[in-house]
């Protein structure tokens, strides 16, 4: 088999530019590397082109029309790490349906990489297969995220929206209880306790600014994490995944 030797091509040209997010919503693709993820995207027929460097075994792919077999120059062009695994993918980004039997977990403008990717993952583990961000969101698809998922992007129903508290509105009217964890005194916080057998939406804010203070009068409830020690406040991606997971555990009650 053939193997692609120049960075000049125009397919690798294209697939390198894959990594700019801009380009990924004008393409309505994205780039995944690590065997692992390449082969979970390759089984579940996520893939558009496979890419595997010349000196790592092929043999899982060998049935692809669309694999690519490219020389450890062009791969380090490609690779976003210092020492990558030899395996690549262009996937396509999907236009996913809701799961109407999952919760939601809505995203107000998350920035850093690494407490998206833990949210997707903790998403994932406990249910909230729905996932709608702000359009100012870090991108599902940016790379340090991807990495942090551990491939459980593939499970979830990912959309950006324009507007998400018009989105709040619509869900709202279809009996989803919509939850949120607002430390203002704007409005009164209570500890866990679920309304509700059916569905919920979990807003989670911003890193510096917190949840938009206009989205706090759709809350059906505020809630907090008990912490000690003098703790006041837990980053993100740690306290989404424990709200998810309480939530997850009355529900299953």
């Amino acid at each position: 088999m053939k193997v692609i030797d120049s960075i000049s091509n125009n397919l690798i040209k294209h697939i390198i530019d894959l990594k700019n997010t801009s380009y990924q919503k004008e393409q309505g693709k994205y780039l995944i590397e690590g065997e692992k993820m390449v082969k979970l995207a390759y089984d579940l027929n996520k893939v558009e082109y496979i890419l595997v460097t010349e000196k790592y075994n092929y043999e899982h792919f060998k049935h692809e029309n669309n694999l690519i077999i490219i020389s450890e120059k062009v791969s380090k062009k490609i690779t976003s790490l210092k020492n990558h695994q030899g395996y690549f993918a262009v996937c396509n980004i999907d236009t996913a349906n809701f799961n109407d039997n999952s919760n939601y977990l809505l995203l107000d403008d998350i920035q850093d990489p690494g407490n998206m990717g833990t949210l997707l993952r903790s998403a994932c583990a406990f249910g909230f297969l729905n996932v709608v961000a702000s359009e100012n969101t870090v991108s599902f698809y940016n790379d340090k995220v991807l990495r942090a998922t551990m491939s459980n992007h593939f499970l979830l129903n990912l959309h950006v929206v324009c507007d998400l508290e018009n989105f709040i509105k619509e869900i709202k009217n279809d009996d989803i209880e919509i939850i949120g964890s607002y430390l203002g005194d704007e409005i009164v916080s209570n500890h866990l306790r679920i309304k509700t057998k059916n569905k919920v939406a979990l807003i989670l804010g911003n890193e510096g600014k917190g949840i938009n203070k206009q989205l706090i009068k759709y809350f059906d409830n505020n809630i907090i994490i008990k912490m000690d020690n003098g703790v006041d406040s837990l980053n993100v991606g740690v306290a989404g995944s424990i709200l998810m997971k309480d939530i997850y555990y009355q529900k299953s009650e």
